[in-house]
């Protein structure tokens, strides 16, 4: 990916419109991350992750989960 500088405005609102291909290239939706550093402000794309995939790696269960691990989770630990 080149580094290019171009300027553009900031709109009221504190707008900023991107340029076309930098949107395309960059794979941005219609929602960004904005992180602000020394440098200035980098804008990431934000991916939209599933429930499954925000859970995927917690509450793991072992395969052979031994007494202790078994007593952690019960029947009635339900969240609503």
């Amino acid at each position: 990916m080149a580094s290019t500088i171009r300027l553009t405005p900031v709109e009221a609102g504190h707008k900023v419109q991107l340029p076309d291909d930098w949107v395309k290239e960059l794979g941005l939706g219609e929602t960004a991350v904005l992180e602000k550093s020394e440098a200035g402000v980098l804008v990431r794309p934000y991916r939209v992750a599933t429930w499954d995939q925000v859970f995927a790696d917690k509450l793991q269960i072992e395969e052979h989960p031994s007494e202790r691990a078994l007593s952690d989770v019960a029947g009635d630990d339900l969240v609503f």
